[in-house]
């Protein structure tokens, strides 16, 4: 983990300490007392915590021929030492190898590395600042561009303190309260001016151009998996996780993960025990749940049962009678931004009560559900290429009853959720919203902000089509939208103000691209999910924990207990005379649709927007709060 900061300055003037020293400032639960190295047009501070690599850092070669400032780590370090030293090469840590991967091979060099990462390489002969970022996004890497210099660091709040004006971004602004998934953009932070590199890119600088962006990996549509049988498909996946889960085991403990009970951190947790016995290391590992203290969300009988198969040490989390709004602020101060879940409180109590037990290192099951379940668009597949037999098999096998939220269900809802969506073009679908009287662009967005921002259209572009088929091409939108724009970079911010690094072995490159490339039959049909997953966990996990049932829903539960919190925020929000969201929302539709709320006559999707209006509003008062207390002037760069 720690910090990156870096300035260059684009007219060759050397940087100013002081002004370096009040980004680190900005972000101190990443790591106090930075190290700095100044030399030329370049300026770098690096902030260290508990799970940063050993390695010097800023770490310098050749008196200065290149820098270089990583947060994060190589998990492939020792295989791309390997190829380095082969080529003559001396690597001695993480920081070693990505200074002479560069060497190697140029920009290209990120292509070579695997891992949690972000990091800025300056290459003082060619004048070239090269940052980059691992492929899923796990780490953060952000830049401005603007009084003669690039600045990039790991959080906005380090740009800001720069003295870069502080303005919200009004696309991102218009994305967040659309409620469009299409629309959740890695790129965009909500500060006007301040980017977020995309994951799998990398920025580069040179000379006195616009810095650009270029990616080095993406998920490949065309991938086809040198397995044919099922039974060696499960086998090879067993042996991908089995491996991310031991490059992800820090070399000392305490041994940590997050236990649900559901199948994946299940995984997770039975995997890191197999690798402890590997190292004959018999350390309790240390988990951690939150629960609801309700049978409809939580599985109690299941986090026991794993735990005591993996020797855990569990740490039961009831968070029934918490209030989620006393801990707002402080949520969106972690990740620069208004929030999208709820249950990003809860969130919050798992990395804070892993700190209170000294864990500083911890692993997630999240992607499970993307990468071996996804969803039922698959039946549009089924109705499409005209195996009606396959189709009618798999439809009665959810009904009545949705597997994928374990609700009841019609075969109506089934229908317009899983083959009219997808079968249906989006430009139909718009035309028929229109037909009816309703409006492309949601009735609560200001119609000026949606004109700025040319919203209508955004939102008539839809997502970029990858897949051919829609079960995989659902299942990629979800995974970007919902898993790499919003759940893991809230993981590692929330983490970040504990001290703890989560890591995701799910989440392992190889793994993701292998999935993606597996039969879609081999993963969910006929009512059954997972299969693959089973299969290739078979008697590691708890039959219980394998065997077919429904997944719980917390939503529900954590909506109905927050209820109460939910409409004492509201109040004295609703009965404020002047808004600042009004620039972006229409206040009295807002108004009419809590009415409603608070009378029970509301539809599901008031309490959502609500919650994103309330978000919205403390967002922005802060920003307010932040522009007043900002030094006067702009700070020398």
């Amino acid at each position: 983990m720690g910090a990156i900061n870096a300035i260059l300055r684009l007219d060759g003037a050397t940087p100013s300490i002081d002004t370096l020293l009040r980004m680190a400032a900005a972000a101190p639960h990443r790591g106090r007392n930075p190290s700095t190295y100044v030399s030329g047009p370049l300026a770098l501070a690096h902030q260290r915590n508990s799970a940063s690599v050993p390695d010097p850092q800023p770490f310098v070669v050749d008196g200065g021929r290149i820098a270089v400032v990583l947060s994060g780590r190589l998990y492939n370090l020792d295989d791309v030492a390997r190829k380095l030293r082969q080529l003559g090469h001396s690597v001695e840590g993480h920081c070693s190898a990505i200074a002479a991967a560069y060497d190697a091979w140029g920009a290209d060099c990120v292509k070579e590395l695997d891992g949690d990462f972000a990091f800025v390489l300056y290459d003082a002969r060619h004048h070239r600042l090269l940052g980059a970022r691992d492929a899923l996004g796990v780490k953060p890497l952000c830049y401005a561009r603007w009084n003669s210099a690039l600045w990039v660091a790991s959080e906005p709040a380090q740009l800001l303190e720069t003295g870069l004006p502080v303005a919200p971004c009004e696309d991102s602004i218009a994305s967040y309260i659309a409620l469009e998934r299409s629309l959740v953009d890695a790129s965009h932070s909500f500060h006007r001016g301040v980017h977020r590199l995309k994951p799998g890119h990398i920025l580069i600088q040179e000379g006195t151009g616009s810095p650009r962006e270029e990616p080095y990996w993406r998920i490949d549509p065309d991938k086809k998996l040198e397995e044919t049988r099922e039974a060696d498909i499960a086998v090879r996946i067993r042996e991908l996780l089995v491996d991310s889960v031991r490059r992800r085991t820090p070399p000392e403990g305490p041994y940590s993960c997050e236990l649900s009970g559901g199948f994946d951190s299940s995984t997770v947790a039975a995997l890191l025990r197999r690798e402890l016995n590997r190292r004959e290391i018999d350390a309790p590992i240390e988990t951690f749940s939150f629960e609801l203290r309700d049978q409809a969300a939580d599985e109690p009988e299941l986090i026991k049962a794993v735990a005591q198969s993996v020797g855990a040490r569990h740490h039961h989390i009831y968070v029934d009678k918490d209030n989620v709004f006393n801990r707002l602020p402080q949520i969106q101060r972690a990740g620069g931004m208004p929030q999208v879940d709820m249950g990003l409180m809860y969130l919050w109590r798992c990395k804070e009560e892993s700190a209170r037990r000294s864990v500083h290192v911890t692993m997630s099951g999240l992607g499970g559900d993307e990468l071996f379940f996804g969803r039922y668009h698959y039946l549009a597949d089924l109705l499409r290429s005209g195996r009606l037999i396959e189709f009618s098999r798999d439809l009665s096998g959810l009904f009545p009853i949705d597997r994928s939220t374990g609700k009841p269900t019609s075969l109506r809802r089934l229908t317009m959720a899983y083959i009219a969506s997808p079968l249906v073009p989006r430009g139909a679908r718009l035309l028929l919203r229109r037909f009816q009287g309703r409006q492309v662009v949601p009735p609560w967005v200001n119609p000026g902000l949606a004109r700025r921002t040319n919203l209508e259209d955004r939102i008539a572009q839809g997502p970029k089509r990858v897949f051919a088929d829609y079960y995989r091409q659902d299942c990629l939108e979800v995974f970007n939208s919902i898993l790499v724009n919003i759940a893991l970079p809230m993981h590692e911010a929330l983490g970040a103000i504990f001290d703890v690094d989560t890591r995701f072995p799910l989440l392992d490159r190889r793994v993701v691209e292998y999935l993606f490339a597996a039969p879609r039959e081999l993963k969910i049909r006929r009512g059954q999910t997972r299969i693959l997953q089973r299969q290739a966990m078979e008697g590691i996990l708890p039959p219980v924990v394998t065997q077919e049932h429904l997944k719980k829903n917390f939503n529900p539960v954590l909506w109905r207990q927050q209820h109460e919190h939910f409409l004492g925020a509201l109040k004295p929000f609703m009965s404020q005379q002047s808004f600042r969201i009004a620039d972006y929302m229409d206040v009295d539709w807002l108004r009419r649709t809590y009415q409603d709320f608070v009378d029970g006559r509301a539809p599901g999707q008031a309490g959502y927007l609500l919650w994103y209006a309330l978000n919205l509003e403390i967002w922005l008062q802060a920003q307010h709060s932040t522009r007043e207390t900002l030094r006067d002037g702009i700070p020398a760069a």
